[in-house]
């Protein structure tokens, strides 16, 4: 109990001012903020529900910015479902983007929606060219959405091994106030939140409260 103390104590207390981010430097990127993750479905949960007035909140905040939207998107086929139950199959009503993203704040030509068939965004085509096509313009990732223990942590810590392996030096924050994960028999989402946030602060990810 003390370790998770400090734990705790080691990632709290840091609020980021938006203002620090020069727009056309910094993408937004949110994962997985899909009715299949957060309204209905197997992989649904209130807890990430929870997060969905912040995350909205800070894409209007950012409106103007470069954004990424990740959207779970399977065939029914699909590899993992080896690991997990069927969910978020292409072109079904759990497979769209939550509705309080469909505004005109999620708009723009330097919006890109990637459809994603595994649990790391980094992967995908799409994002790999966006990455090409941006990364020298690109200094600052602000990563929010779900599931904090592996689809955000997966993406978060490849993009950071990545910029490592290539010396570049870009700046990648996550609000925890705009990640989280589920509850399911052992996977505590309390537990399992903080440990995921624990692993993206010792790998150089900065953690932060909350962006004003």
């Amino acid at each position: 109990m003390e370790a998770l103390k400090n734990i705790e104590n080691d990632l709290k207390g840091k609020t980021i001012e938006l203002s620090e981010f020069e727009k056309d430097k910094t993408v937004l990127i949110v994962i997985d903020m899909v009715n299949g993750f957060v309204y209905s479905g197997p992989l649904s949960s209130p807890r990430v529900a929870g997060i969905v007035k912040n995350i909205t909140g800070l894409n209007e905040k950012t409106k103007g910015f470069k954004k990424v939207f990740f959207m779970d998107s399977h065939e029914e086929n699909s590899k993992e479902f080896g690991s997990f139950p069927l969910h978020c199959i292409k072109g079904s009503h759990e497979a769209e983007l939550i509705p309080e993203l469909k505004t005109e704040f999620s708009e723009g030509p330097d919006t890109l929606y990637i459809e994603k068939n595994s649990t790391n965004g980094f992967y995908t085509d799409e994002f790999q060219q966006w990455l090409e096509k941006n990364i020298d313009e690109v200094d600052n990732y602000i990563i929010t959405g779900c599931v904090t223990d592996i689809c955000v942590l997966q993406f978060a810590l490849s993009l950071k091994a990545y910029f490592n392996e290539m010396n570049k030096c870009k700046r990648i924050v996550v609000p925890k106030d705009c990640v989280e994960t589920y509850d399911g028999g052992s996977h505590d989402g309390h537990l399992m939140n903080l440990f995921a946030l624990y692993n993206m602060h010792t790998s150089g990810i900065e953690i932060a409260d909350k962006i004003n």
